[in-house]
């Protein structure tokens, strides 16, 4: 089965590549309509996701909205995924407008350590891409995907722009290593984390990873979140928000007020344009498992 789904990348990538560029995203459109009426499951955690944060605030139609466009929003990724194999930093620099950006060249200025956070938002693949080509070596940490083969051109993908990256189990030495040598670390934390600690997300109790917050106080490390938000198909932005400093917390509770104040910052910007999210995946199931059956 692994392969056959390889086989099916394999056709789209040829499809993609020799596809003109006025007909992709049509195409493109075509297979996330198909997508949103075939997945049952996955829309339907999406929808018991937007009800639960949004509740009755918005309309029925808004929600089945934001989550069609959710969809698009995946399967624009998967074929950025392939457009971005060949691209430079010129390359990419012509798709990617940045807003904020002196908040990490003076991060890099002061010689401080960054760890960068984001969310399943946007493009956050850019974050193996275009960041250590544009600012430095990056280290993220990453989940293989089940599938064997897809797996290995994500990660061939992945680490040709000096991005170096590490599984869970890689993690722990793997981080203090790459940050002891300068490197930008890079986090993708809006999931649900077992191992993490609680935080408030939408009004509503969630789990999540606090190596962010640990690493950034022994390493006396600048957190910056930042975030890819397509503004039409093919252009983005990369928007760097104000650096979380450890400095700046009491000693007390200082790993979960540092945690928080990351899941604000993912907050604020998805509730800014929520269409963007992977609202398909189950955020809340460690406090609120039955808003899913």
């Amino acid at each position: 089965m692994d392969y056959l789904v390889y086989i099916a990348y394999k056709i789209f990538k040829l499809i993609i590549l020799f596809l003109p560029k006025f007909l992709i995203k049509f195409f493109l459109d075509g297979i996330a309509s198909f997508a949103y009426l075939v997945n049952a499951e996955h829309k339907k955690y999406a929808k018991a996701n937007l009800d639960f944060v949004y509740k009755n605030t918005i309309s029925e139609k808004r929600k089945q909205e934001i989550i069609k466009n959710s969809y698009k929003n995946l399967i624009y990724n998967l074929y950025e995924f392939v457009e971005n194999q060949t691209l430079d930093l010129e390359g990419f620099e012509k798709k990617i407008t940045i807003e904020n950006e002196e908040v990490i060249l003076d991060a890099i200025k002061n010689k401080r350590k960054i760890i960068l956070i984001t969310a399943h938002y946007g493009n956050w693949e850019y974050g193996n891409t275009f960041i250590p080509l544009k600012y430095g070596a990056t280290t993220m940490v990453g989940r293989p995907m089940n599938n064997k083969y897809l797996n290995k051109e994500l990660n061939n993908t992945r680490t040709r722009n000096n991005t170096q990256m590490l599984t869970k189990r890689e993690a722990g030495r793997g981080l203090v290593k790459a940050i002891k040598n300068n490197r930008i670390l890079g986090f993708v934390i809006d999931q649900h984390n077992g191992d993490g600690i609680i935080v408030d997300l939408f009004g509503h109790k969630v789990q999540q990873a606090d190596s962010p917050s640990r690493l950034a106080v022994k390493f006396d490390a600048l957190i910056i979140p930042l975030f890819f938000t397509m503004d039409k198909f093919g252009k983005y932005t990369a928007k760097f928000y104000p650096f979380i400093d450890h400095n700046n917390f009491k000693d007390e509770d200082k790993i979960l007020n540092l945690t928080q104040a990351q899941a604000k910052a993912i907050e604020k910007h998805i509730l800014n344009k929520p269409d963007q999210w992977f609202w398909q995946h189950k955020r809340f199931k460690e406090y609120n498992k039955d808003i899913y059956k």
